[in-house]
């Protein structure tokens, strides 16, 4: 299984988050229609490495970036210190893409969606990237 849906799989077992956004933790984008509150993992790049004699071992580091949209800043700030404190260092076992380990690498970036129709329907938005390491 590739890192991020087994990242989500690790999401969905955290009951502090799950009790915010529910099931709804997406790869990518959410499907049309989803109503927020919810949570968006994306891989916008990474880096293959080379291994000694071109064994078939590959490692790979991206940058995976982590949305949460809610519609306070408390349900926000819940849920990204909760997403923070499961993923900074995380690891996974899994057979073809272990996760070998995950760090912090930047810092939290703020932003609020206000509605161009003119009503009431704000949105906060906090994301923070991290390291990803995987086989």
């Amino acid at each position: 299984m590739r890192p991020v849906p087994q990242i989500i799989q690790a999401i969905k077992n955290v009951s502090g988050i799950t009790d915010v956004v529910g099931d709804k933790v997406f790869a990518d984008y959410p499907p049309q229609g989803v109503d927020h509150p919810f949570v968006i993992l994306t891989i916008p790049s990474g880096t293959a490495h080379g291994t000694v004699s071109n064994c078939k071992v590959r490692a790979y580091s991206a940058r995976l970036t982590v949305d949460v949209l809610c519609e306070t800043r408390a349900q926000t700030e819940t849920v990204i210190e909760l997403l923070e404190d499961l993923l900074d260092g995380f690891t996974s076992s899994d057979a073809n893409h272990p996760i070998q380990g995950t760090t912090v690498d930047g810092a939290l970036e703020w932003d609020l969606l206000t509605p161009k129709d003119g009503s009431d329907e704000r949105v906060f938005i906090c994301s923070q990237d991290f390291q990803i390491h995987y086989r």
